[in-house]
């Protein structure tokens, strides 16, 4: 039970009295392990997640049935077992889920560049620069961090890397005006040598110019969870770390429909653990619309966007000028994300809304 008051966050050592795994649980785990050959883990903080390496002789041991090949695609190459698996009934009960070990590496398509591509030479709108989201918000120059507690952060994904001097350049263009900081303060993980990402540069860019002269981090993720973002790695992160910025926002996600339930109900509980330390986790909600540009004309189910659809978690939308010449009243951006989740009850709020909606004083929907 949490006798904090309301505004009175849990430190780390907390939270971690409140998920810390059974003694049971701990026992069952670690014999399973041990008796295997895995020695060599790590805990997490807060006790309730071990990262453990093992080789692929091991791994199917610990998963009998399983069989692991290397295949080869091109320059890229995955282990995967195409064969079912079981996991021993003494340690099942204590597992959230199992993961990577079938899916492949999606063939990436260029719908989405097509497509924008299509929309820049049929329009022209006025730019959404720093300077233009400022002056909508009615942000002047001296409306700036200046508190030294306060502090943000973003995540990158997808071999997505920000580059410094990219960075720089695009503060020495649209930073004026305000004062505002140059460099990212502290880059947790690895930082890729190549080229810089689009999504990735666009994150740390528009966070810095409008968020300006607060103290910023990026949290860098090498690597895929079953070809998508491996966000539970990116939300382990955080669980291992005792100070850590106060606001998290992400471009990124997936559809629902692609990613296990049992996924995302174990990434749900690193969202309200982040909650119950006083950290505020925002989401987009994505860039077509509630249904995804994946919906064929013979499907009528939407399909939203996780980790949008988390009950956990804040999602924003997108908005665009009414007038796309001048900076006026906001409409709904035609491409924004939305939709209920497919997975997840519908908060009581929402319900209520809907209620309203459906009643016969707002007339068919």
């Amino acid at each position: 039970m949490l006798l904090s008051p309301a505004g009175q966050f849990l430190s780390l050592e907390e939270l971690r009295s409140l998920v810390r795994p059974s003694d049971e649980t701990q026992r069952a785990v670690r014999t399973w392990l041990e008796n295997h050959g895995v020695r060599s883990c790590d805990r997490i903080v807060t006790g309730d997640f071990l990262q453990c390496q093992a080789d692929a002789r091991t791994a199917e041991r610990l998963l009998p049935g399983a069989q692991f090949v290397r295949y080869v695609n091109g320059d890229r190459s995955v282990i995967r077992s195409s064969s079912p698996y079981s996991l021993d009934p003494d340690v099942a009960s204590h597992i959230d889920f199992v993961g990577g070990l079938h899916r492949f590496p999606q063939t990436r398509r260029s719908l989405r560049r097509t497509r924008r591509a299509k929309e820049v030479t049929a329009e022209f709108h006025l730019g959404v620069t720093p300077s233009v989201l400022r002056q909508r918000y009615n942000l002047s120059a001296s409306d700036i961090g200046t508190h030294p507690n306060n502090s943000q952060a973003c995540a990158q994904f997808l071999e997505q890397y920000f580059h410094p001097a990219d960075l720089s350049e695009f503060m020495s263009i649209f930073g004026r005006g305000f004062e505002h900081r140059w460099e990212v303060d502290h880059v947790i993980g690895p930082q890729g040598g190549g080229g810089a990402g689009l999504e990735a540069s666009l994150d740390v860019e528009y966070i810095m110019s409008t968020g300006a002269n607060i103290s910023t981090w990026v949290f860098s993720n090498a690597g895929r969870h079953e070809s998508q973002e491996p966000f539970l790695d990116w939300m382990l992160l955080l669980s291992n770390m005792s100070s850590v910025p106060w606001v998290h926002t992400i471009s990124y996600g997936d559809d629902e429909d692609s990613l296990s339930v049992a996924f995302m109900q174990r990434i749900n509980v690193e969202f309200m653990k982040a909650a119950a330390r006083g950290l505020t986790v925002l989401f987009a909600s994505g860039d077509d619309g509630a249904g995804c540009r994946q919906v064929s004309k013979d499907r009528n189910v939407f399909r939203p966007s996780f980790p949008a659809s988390s009950p956990y978690v804040t999602t924003v939308g997108g908005t665009s000028f009414k007038n796309p010449f001048q900076v006026t009243h906001e409409v709904t951006d035609y491409i924004s994300g939305g939709g209920f989740s497919n997975v997840f009850a519908m908060p009581d709020y929402q319900v209520r809304y809907m209620d309203v909606l459906d009643s016969p004083s707002c007339g068919p929907l």
